[in-house]
């Protein structure tokens, strides 16, 4: 993470953190208050348009969310949302507010630039871009907006937790005021809100891509038996020791179940007269593991959009994607390399297009990685044909705005599109970083008739799982 910022004095934060641990104990005395249902929204925005990039908020917050998902939480949006814009993040906490309103227990966590301005903390979209104060309420995300969300409720337990101190992106903007981290605020009630670190500190960066706070937080939620105090004690507690007290979380809450259990309890182990027969029904199999093969098997989803003069919205035909590995012989070496590859199918436009996306070993190509387009229409295809592919956009979500692939495209024969990828070192990484973070592909075409269309394309679980398996591969090599 980016350090640079002034660290409080040692000695009064070593103060507080003493005053939490001791609150803290005594709230664990509380009564157990169960949570029957469980909403979590997880937000990490690594990927920024006007900002540097990030590179733990992302991996954070799935890591984050798969715990979460493990003891009980429904995941709003159905997982951690990555790299959100305005748009995204508001559409994110108005899905979560419809959510949470007969829930037990409410969790919000998010993961990237946090900044305050006179009292008031703002989260980042990843669009962001201010040039002055007046731009933060309408580019950024005013932190107490999105805590009055958590209010209407006497039963709910509501927890946010924020990974938010970072460097300031913006300070070369010369914003008066502006600062890097989140301040101490008013705390709704039955709350607890945790901080990764105090005051004018900086998030320090842990092990496997993660952040120290994140992997904390996620040891702590896989111990069994743990109330909702002792889980921020513990990783308030680990956080300190791994990073040298460079970093010290900071815990605030109003009335709050400080014995409810958020973890569950370790299972008791058989008696020595054979195993336990339990008389309730069997428990479900690991949605893990009986998911896995289906994944593999079930096609992800596929949109093309088409530009319509009667409608502005355009018109929307559904299809599928269906993602796989291969291993192909290099063009150049003649070695064996894996490539993804995926084939489209849009039955209600009679259109076929297949992706295959490739490492370039080739070095009078000055292109980090290649992307094949062939398109396969009917002969009766209302476009036409295919005339122009202006290039490749991420994005994540379906109806989320794209960010582009930097790259070149050209046309090599009627149908067939070659993208190169920029190789220049900072555009190299931040594609490499869409193409893993990112859940959609944005891909602009125009047809012979020249109207236009947009090919979106989904990963969806078995895209995920080729993804990652060869962006490790390629990264090896």
């Amino acid at each position: 993470m980016r350090r640079g910022i002034r660290r409080v004095g040692r000695r009064w934060s070593a103060a507080i953190l003493v005053v939490i641990m001791v609150t803290m104990a005594m709230l664990t005395t509380a009564g157990p208050a169960a949570a029957d249902k469980r909403v979590a929204l997880v937000i990490g925005n690594s990927i920024h348009e006007r900002a540097p990039l990030l590179d733990e908020p992302a991996a954070d917050a799935r890591l984050v969310a798969d715990r979460l998902a493990q003891l009980g939480f429904a995941l709003s949006g159905g997982a951690a949302q990555i790299d959100l814009d305005k748009k995204g993040f508001d559409r994110a906490l108005a899905e979560f507010k419809g959510r949470i309103a007969d829930a037990d227990l409410a969790l919000i966590y998010y993961a990237g630039y946090g900044l305050n301005l006179n009292g008031t903390n703002y989260l980042v979209p990843v669009d962001a871009a201010p040039t002055k104060a007046a731009d933060l309420d309408t580019e950024l995300r005013d932190l107490s907006g999105i805590l009055s969300e958590l209010n209407g409720s006497a039963r709910r337990q509501n927890v946010v937790i924020l990974d938010a101190f970072r460097s300031n992106p913006f300070a070369p903007r010369g914003i008066a005021g502006l600062a890097a981290g989140l301040v101490p605020v008013g705390v709704p009630a039955r709350t607890v809100m945790s901080f990764a670190a105090q005051t004018g500190t900086v998030g320090q960066r842990g092990g496997d891509g993660h952040g120290a706070f994140a992997a904390a937080l996620a040891e702590s939620l896989q111990q069994p038996g743990r109330r909702l105090i002792e889980i921020f004690n513990q990783t308030n507690a680990a956080v300190e020791r791994t990073t040298n007290g460079a970093q010290q979380p900071l815990v605030m809450f109003t009335l709050v179940d400080g014995g409810a259990p958020l973890t569950p309890a370790a299972p008791k182990p058989a008696q020595a007269g054979g195993p336990v027969v339990s008389q309730s029904a069997p428990p479900p199999a690991s949605p893990v593991a009986s998911s896995a093969a289906q994944d593999a098997r079930t096609p992800g989803l596929a949109v093309l959009y088409d530009e319509d003069p009667s409608d502005p919205q355009g018109r929307r035909y559904s299809g599928s994607v269906t993602w796989r590995t291969e291993t192909i012989k290099s063009p150049q070496s003649g070695r064996p390399m894996p490539v993804i590859r995926a084939e489209i199918d849009i039955p209600d436009r009679k259109l076929k297009v297949s992706l295959q996306l490739r490492r370039n070993d080739d070095p009078a190509l000055p292109a980090s990685h290649v992307a094949e387009l062939t398109f396969r229409p009917a002969a009766d295809f209302v476009g036409g044909g295919i005339s122009n592919v202006p290039g490749i956009l991420m994005k994540t979500e379906e109806k989320a705005r794209g960010t582009p692939i930097a790259g070149l495209a050209v046309k090599i024969t009627e149908g067939s599109f070659l993208v190169g990828f920029s190789n220049v070192e900072a555009d190299r990484t931040r594609n490499q970083q869409l193409l893993a973070s990112r859940e959609w592909f944005d891909i602009p075409v125009v047809y012979a008739s020249q109207r236009r269309g947009i090919l979106a394309i989904g990963k969806g679980p078995s895209g995920d799982r080729v993804f990652t398996d060869v962006l490790a591969a390629w990264e090896k090599s």
